[in-house]
């Protein structure tokens, strides 16, 4: 085999392991996204409170930084059901934004901004805004919320610190590797 066509053998097999591990890069996160920010974004939105109870650890540790307590998963959770038990409860969509990921193959350390959309009954919309911290863990072939942190950081956090962060799908620009 001459020189030229092993190079050539060797720099496609070399752009196709490239290949291969990006993709799996893009799934790992894609995975990652949908578990966490689109299942907790689809709860907020349709309200549901079993699909809100499932992406959280059975484990789960609650801080809240604005309310200065720390609570287990079953307190936290029960919370939410009740909230959204109330029939003219309107839902609150909720959006994240992320400026910083660390993962291994079963821990998931995700820091950003979140933003709840509120509607009154007179049509006008409200935005909240918080700082989030969570650390997720894999079971059963899912991640799973475990700690989850939040603070507005004395109402500090707002629009701009929303727009400085970075959009979900933007792994590239957030992730720490």
């Amino acid at each position: 085999m001459s020189k030229f066509k092993i190079i050539t053998v060797a720099l496609i097999t070399f752009l196709f392991f490239i290949h291969v591990a990006v993709a799996q890069e893009d799934a790992v996160h894609e995975k990652i996204n949908a578990d966490m920010y689109g299942n907790f974004s689809k709860a907020f939105e349709t309200l549901d409170y079993d699909l809100f109870a499932s992406i959280h650890s059975k484990e789960m540790i609650r801080i809240s930084g604005n309310g200065g307590k720390i609570e287990k998963a079953s307190v936290y959770l029960k919370g939410y059901q009740k909230r959204w038990s109330v029939p003219s409860k309107k839902p609150a969509p909720i959006d994240f934004r992320l400026f910083e990921r660390i993962y291994s193959d079963s821990l998931v350390s995700d820091r950003g901004i979140y933003r709840v959309t509120y509607t009154n009954d007179n049509n006008q919309t409200k935005y909240s805004y918080g700082q989030f911290h969570v650390v997720l863990k894999m079971e059963d072939g899912d991640w799973k919320i475990w700690i989850d942190y939040d603070s507005n950081e004395n109402k500090s956090i707002n629009k701009d610190s929303y727009d400085t962060a970075f959009s979900i799908s933007e792994y590239k620009k957030y992730w720490k590797h």
